[in-house]
């Protein structure tokens, strides 16, 4: 017959939870501070998201760009016949942090790229057009072209 512990506690808290209980201090492993900070983070990453707003062929449209870390895929924030648009938007310590824009025409089914910006997203007051301000893009084949600019989320 094996020797059972005399404690009162539980069987689930005779490893590490029982010290704490019995009242010793427990050391807190520095991986449990990078999940903490992360978790932090996570939870502020909401405030850091950007809008940007595209007119094309007449129409202006407002895009809500969340930030995405430095392996997740960049999809096109707008795609069509003639245009494909790209907007990355990466919060420090991510490599290449800050807001990439990066336009393409579409000739023959091919994208080429025609415009392509890195821009660092401004705390201060916004200007009239954001942190971009305004940028137009010409297409030279088709004489059609692309405007946008771009805010932090909370700015108006």
């Amino acid at each position: 017959m094996t020797a059972q512990p005399s404690s009162a506690l539980p069987q689930a808290l005779q490893a590490p939870q029982a010290a704490a209980i019995r009242g010793q201090r427990r050391r807190v492993a520095p991986a449990c501070w990078t999940g903490l900070a992360a978790l932090w983070l996570a939870t502020s990453l909401g405030a850091q998201t950007i809008q940007c707003h595209v007119t094309f062929a007449g129409a202006t449209r407002t895009f809500s760009v969340p930030p995405t870390g430095h392996t997740d895929e960049v999809r096109p924030l707008l795609e069509g016949a003639s245009f494909v648009m790209e907007v990355i938007n990466r919060l420090p310590p991510e490599p290449g942090a800050g807001v990439k824009v990066r336009t393409y025409g579409v000739f023959s089914g091919e994208p080429y790229l025609m415009h392509q910006a890195l821009f660092l997203p401004d705390t201060s007051a916004s200007a009239l057009h954001g942190f971009t301000g305004l940028q137009v893009i010409r297409e030279p084949l088709r004489h059609q072209e692309l405007a946008y600019w771009c805010e932090r989320a909370s700015a108006r």
